[in-house]
């Protein structure tokens, strides 16, 4: 992003032309859940694959606790959607065998009255960026594809395995979660679920989980954010993603990207099922599903930057999102938001804080023959980094510490609301085919995510809708920072009024 503002807008104008006139797709796929806004539908549940692969975990888990449903008939149906759906660029590696034996375990201990959780039993799919033992992480890319499997597990997956919940597989996603496209060259692509005869970008990096979940091959799955990869894919495949505050989580175990901007985050159909997962994540036992806070936010619409350059169909899709939510009883504030401006001119002047630790972590491998195994777009990203000084790094980080002070002050417990991403998913065949268009649509589909990173804020994804070409919308729900628990909280009420 080291472009000045006014250049940024340039570059975004001439996207939005060429995005525009892209071949339509189909209708998307039954699994969406979500209501249409620019062609209106009502909720149903998904129906790829098998009936129990597309019911939520809060579900499943009540099933499995009746007595309904076992969990080895759950992960055995898990694996059986995988192998029907077919796309062999989701997961970089299937855990059939141990998850199998782990489900007879959860199941014995059901029957005997001791479940480790409530969840115990249900599945979950891992970005190939969290070490779990005896199986290698890639970081998705050819040079780690045989890596060393690790002996200990990121506390997240262990804080998991207390719970009893079952991994999978761990999924693809752009190398070294830097895109965000989701594109992989190595280990190819995802296709997006709501694709026509034009395969769709799942949206990056985040990719294979976002993929998972959508297609409802597993409820729920884990990814990573430092720009963006977990809330972009949620939009672009209709489903619900979360990104904690950077200090939400404990990241030890995860292989970084940017250690100040690294985020965890979780996708799935509903913000009850992200409650639940959010506290496993952290080690404790979870709350009640979330009711939602009794107490209406203010919701703060900021009419600078993140409008820019929006195609029609999302901000369409977005203004009935926003009405929807008026006609609940929110209070919805359209104003500047000066503090992204802000943001913007650090970038342009100063770049950003991920190219620096990027390149800078993964400094000895840009020096070594392993290099020419990486995806060059990826390399590339990361030798422009010989341009950022330490005073410019140092720069940032004051700012931002500033910055974060500043939304606090501002927002208080307001919401910021705006659309997740400024496009609907562009073809994979045309991002492969063109280096500028590439670099343009993933500065593009960025640019509203990041600024939630830089100034350290969690945000929910919650689908609104699809375009008239049957691509999905999302719009992004924020707060300051460590708000984490206060936003979930809200957006499961949120929620109820954007989706019949």
């Amino acid at each position: 992003m080291e472009v000045t503002h006014g250049r940024h807008l340039q570059k975004c104008a001439a996207l939005h032309r060429r995005l525009s006139g892209r071949l339509d797709v189909a209708d998307p796929l039954s699994q969406s859940h979500h209501a249409v806004c620019v062609t209106p539908l009502l909720r149903t549940e998904p129906k790829l694959n098998t009936d129990l692969t597309a019911v939520s975990a809060t579900a499943l888990a009540a099933r499995i606790a009746a007595g309904e449903l076992t969990s080895e008939a759950l992960i055995a149906a898990c694996f059986a959607a995988i192998k029907e759906h077919g796309d062999d660029a989701i997961f970089i590696t299937l855990t059939e065998e141990p998850a199998l034996a782990a489900a007879r375990e959860s199941d014995a201990r059901r029957k005997a009255g001791r479940p480790l959780s409530d969840w115990d039993g249900i599945p979950v799919a891992w970005k190939d960026l969290v070490d779990i033992p005896d199986t290698p992480t890639t970081a998705a890319s050819a040079v780690y594809e045989h890596a060393t499997p690790p002996a200990q597990g990121a506390v997240i997956y262990e804080n998991c395995t207390k719970a009893g919940l079952i991994c999978i597989g761990k999924t693809n996603l752009s190398e070294f979660a830097y895109s965000g496209l989701g594109l992989n060259p190595h280990f190819g692509t995802p296709v997006n679920p709501h694709s026509g005869g034009d395969p769709l970008a799942p949206g990056g990096s985040s990719a294979g989980s976002a993929v998972a979940v959508a297609a409802s091959l597993v409820p729920l799955a884990i990814g990573t954010d430092t720009a963006g990869s977990v809330r972009v894919p949620a939009s672009f495949c209709g489903i619900t993603g979360f990104k904690s505050s950077q200090t939400h989580y404990d990241k030890t175990g995860i292989f970084p990207l940017s250690d100040s901007l690294d985020s965890v985050g979780s996708f799935a159909h509903s913000i009850a099922d992200i409650a639940t997962f959010d506290a496993i994540l952290r080690g404790e036992t979870p709350r009640e599903t979330p009711t939602g806070s009794t107490q209406k936010p203010n919701l703060v619409v900021p009419t600078n930057v993140v409008m820019d350059g929006v195609e029609p169909d999302v901000a369409a899709c977005f203004d009935h999102a926003l009405e929807k939510l008026q006609n609940a009883g929110y209070t919805v504030t359209r104003r500047a938001f000066p503090i992204f401006d802000d943001v913007v001119a650090l970038f342009a002047k100063h770049g950003t804080l991920t190219v620096a630790e990027a390149a800078t972590l993964h400094k000895d491998l840009l020096a070594s023959p392993d290099a020419d195994k990486m995806d060059q777009r990826v390399f590339d990203r990361m030798g422009t980094a010989t341009q950022f000084s330490a005073q410019d790094y140092i720069q940032l980080q004051w700012d931002r510490a500033r910055l974060e002070r500043a939304v606090a002050a501002d927002l208080g417990r307001d919401i910021l609301v705006m659309p997740t991403v400024a496009i609907t998913a562009p073809s994979i065949a045309a991002l492969e085919a063109d280096d500028d268009f590439f670099a343009q649509t993933n500065l593009l589909a960025l640019r509203n995510t990041m600024l939630g990173n830089y100034l350290g804020m969690p945000g929910v994804s919650i689908p609104a809708g699809h375009a008239n070409n049957g691509a999905p919308i999302g719009v992004l729900f924020s707060m300051a920072q460590s708000s984490d628990l206060d936003l979930l909280s809200h957006c499961h009420a949120i929620e109820r009024n954007l989706v019949p």
